[in-house]
């Protein structure tokens, strides 16, 4: 009767031990899973902000100047007072690891979005520096960037539109 009686336990106390250690390996599991969407959502959310004021800044100020480059007599050359010197992009430099969080293919279109809009950067810096030299023989050279730069700023903008609404989706999403 003793033999039964530690047998009884012994089965208990493995199976309490079975049943606990598999009850925190689940509690583990949900805990990384809320981890893995608050940090995607957090993620999202940042990344959303930076583009949308990016998106708002290039369109409401920059494309309006690029717009008028050759329709006011007073200043022919295409001097946009933009000099690209700064970093307009701190969000996505301290969270660029972490786009990895965020479903496929987003982190590859943001990557995608953000290096078009540093070769963006880059032209703006060159047309500024060009505007700055406001030389008669450079202004056929900053008329021809400006007129690309135009066009890749407008079809970046656009793209931006569906990143922002996908970005958003995610933001949104933080349930288990």
């Amino acid at each position: 009767m003793t033999d039964d009686a530690l047998w009884l336990q012994m089965s208990g106390a493995i199976a309490g031990g079975l049943v606990g250690s598999f009850a925190g390996f689940l509690a583990n599991i949900i805990r990384v899973r809320l981890e893995f969407r608050r940090h995607r959502h957090s993620v999202a959310s940042a990344l959303v902000g930076e583009l949308q004021a990016l998106r708002e800044h290039v369109s409401a100020h920059y494309l309006v100047r690029l717009d008028r480059i050759g329709t006011t007599s007073v200043q022919p050359f295409p001097y946009h007072r933009f000099r690209a010197e700064r970093d307009y992009m701190p969000i996505f430099r301290s969270l660029g690891q972490s786009i990895g969080y965020l479903p496929s293919p987003l982190p590859r279109d943001l990557a995608f979005w953000y290096t078009g809009f540093s070769v963006c950067l880059e032209r703006a810096h060159e047309l500024n520096e060009l505007a700055r030299q406001n030389e008669p023989d450079c202004l056929e050279a900053a008329l021809e960037l400006a007129v690309v730069q135009r066009s890749e700023l407008v079809e970046l903008m656009d793209t931006g539109d569906d990143l922002l609404r996908r970005l958003a989706s995610q933001a949104d999403k933080l349930t288990i």
